[in-house]
């Protein structure tokens, strides 16, 4: 779908053929919109020829649309080019949040500052719901190793990963877009000041996120190789005191002349009770060494 509002032009969704013939009208480099639905798009901020704009440059972000799919299909590239009379802005997305009828009388670079802030709080309502989920794993490491959680922290590693490299890309892209401002003196430092803030914030908060993964993926493999040496204890702890019946009946059982008891009518319970007894004994001893611990 493509929208005029006087200076500013959307592009929501846009297919293959209609971004080409853009390109075309607006003798555009149509390398711009490669891959403009793929999270490993890159961001970057650069100036570009285009004899349809006065000094125009290319700026390209990352907005984040919470739609429950797969972290890269939610994350899309926003292109903005840009002049400082005209604004043209394309995403595989949509920009609902824009006010669209403020677009007319708005400056290209203030829409612009604009979307970036309103993808800015996308990204982070999305790190919020991270963290929640990192909160839970956090408690569930401590508790249980189910395959469950195993998935979870694996789903949510994936996201955190394709979120880090994003954002760390995405930085220093906004880091030159607020230098072209400022040298140009194109808003106030407020604006920009404001956007970097919340820019700094993303990348510090994926970052602790990311860690914070880390140490409960340390977490669940420590839980689980204790569990097995608690299991492999315990097995062998059973195992030493099932072997004093086995020994002493495999002793009495052996068919040779001598043994004790052979001849007397009790002889069987007798070992019998030599084996339990001593079995007793040796777990009484186990479990006063926390054999089980």
């Amino acid at each position: 779908m493509i929208e005029n509002f006087g200076q500013v032009t959307l592009i929501e969704n846009a297919t293959e053929s209609e971004l080409a013939k853009i390109a075309a009208e607006r003798n555009l480099d149509p390398t711009i919109f490669e891959k403009i639905n793929s999270a490993t798009n890159v961001a970057r901020f650069l100036k570009i020829e285009s004899n349809t704009f006065a000094s125009p440059h290319l700026l390209v972000t990352f907005d984040l649309h919470d739609t429950h799919d797969q972290i890269e299909t939610e994350l899309t590239p926003t292109i903005a080019i840009f002049d400082h009379n005209q604004l043209l802005l394309c995403s595989y997305g949509n920009f609902i949040d824009l006010k669209k009828e403020q677009l007319i009388q708005a400056s290209p670079l203030s829409i612009i500052i604009k979307n970036l802030l309103i993808s800015a709080k996308h990204i982070d309502r999305k790190l919020r719901h991270i963290k929640n989920q990192i909160d839970y794993l956090d408690q569930a490491a401590r508790k249980t190793t189910k395959t469950k959680e195993l998935k979870s922290v694996t789903d949510l590693t994936r996201k955190l990963v394709y979120l880090e490299h994003t954002l760390d890309d995405q930085f220093n892209t906004i880091e030159e877009f607020c230098n072209y401002l400022t040298e140009n003196k194109l808003t106030t430092k407020t604006q920009i000041n404001d956007l970097m803030v919340k820019e700094r914030r993303l990348t510090k908060t994926i970052h602790i996120h990311r860690d914070l993964l880390d140490s409960i993926n340390s977490l669940f493999t420590a839980m689980m190789n204790s569990h097995l040496n608690h299991l492999m204890k315990f097995l062998d702890s059973a195992a030493l005191i099932i072997s004093i019946p086995a020994l002493i009946s495999g002793i009495w059982g052996m068919n040779v002349g001598g043994l004790p008891g052979k001849e007397d009518d009790n002889g069987f319970w007798l070992v019998i009770l030599a084996g339990t007894v001593l079995s007793v004994i040796c777990g009484i001893l186990l479990k006063q060494k926390k054999y089980n611990d």
